[in-house]
């Protein structure tokens, strides 16, 4: 069951590569479409010996926005009390840096209310290169690896590898956008029966490990995509008991709950 009343990813002016809005207009634009429950869940910062492989290195905010980030959410819930208003991060699955983000997020893991553990790059040939941060740096991601298929593939596995690890320690409950390399889909002929087997494998070992997914709205405003992230998953997850939460990932006021009448429209048939 979907819960049309939660947001369950947003970002906040803490964000390097987001806007500027304060926090309380995040809020109000809940307040506006009828969202009584906000998670935020801004970029954990990355380890110290972690390179940031995006041009603008703003992946992620520092480690000394951290405590500021969550003294201002602590803030904001104390000036709504008629909301549910919860402290999050969105933390980076970053592969041979697993021990490195449990030490140093783990002093922090007291005061979260709950989070997402995502992916954002991935390893090539000892270099780790972007998914998601342009056109051009995804396509030399696909000729790097072969296909945009072989991209889904190794974001598949990667992830899975990745479950290895307790992540529960840093209260991850889901995983944020499963399918995030969709995002530049249209650009390329591709069919999803042909990662069939790694979706599942990943999806076996999301519902052993008990965590639910972000059905991530993002992607709707994405003109290289068109759809939600993680909707093409949404029959095969739900029969393994994997359940949902309604994301937008707004990095803007004005996106919060953007896309959930879509999502609502198409509810009878997912």
């Amino acid at each position: 069951m979907i819960d049309f009343t939660r947001d369950g990813h947003l970002h906040t002016p803490f964000c390097p590569h987001g806007s500027n809005d304060p926090l309380h207009m995040y809020v109000e634009q809940a307040l506006a479409r009828g969202i009584k429950t906000l998670t935020f869940t801004e970029h954990a910062p990355f380890p110290a010996r972690f390179l940031d492989p995006t041009p603008e290195k703003d992946s992620a905010m520092s480690l000394e926005s951290l405590p500021l980030y969550i003294e201002a959410v602590q803030k904001l819930k104390r000036s709504y009390p008629e909301l549910d208003l919860r402290l999050g991060l969105e933390i980076d699955y970053l592969p041979g840096c697993e021990a490195e983000t449990l030490a140093f997020l783990e002093p922090y893991a007291d005061v979260l209310d709950e989070t997402i553990l995502s992916q954002h790059f991935l390893f090539v040939d000892g270099e780790l290169l972007p998914v998601d941060f342009s056109a051009e740096s995804f396509d030399t991601l696909v000729r790097r690896v072969g296909s945009f298929e072989d991209v889904m593939r190794r974001y598949y596995t990667t992830l899975e590898v990745g479950l290895a690890f307790p992540w529960e320690c840093l209260k991850v409950n889901r995983i944020g956008h499963i399918d995030l390399p969709i995002k530049y889909q249209t650009n390329y002929v591709w069919d999803r029966a042909n990662v069939q087997k790694q979706q599942t494998s990943l999806l076996q070992r999301i519902a052993e490990r008990g965590f639910g997914l972000d059905l991530n709205t993002a992607g709707l405003r994405k003109p290289e995509c068109r759809q939600p992230y993680a909707i093409d998953v949404m029959t095969e997850a739900s029969t393994l008991g994997i359940p949902f939460v309604l994301g937008s990932d707004a990095h803007i006021a004005k996106d919060v709950g953007s896309g959930f009448e879509t999502i609502q429209k198409k509810a009878t048939f997912l």
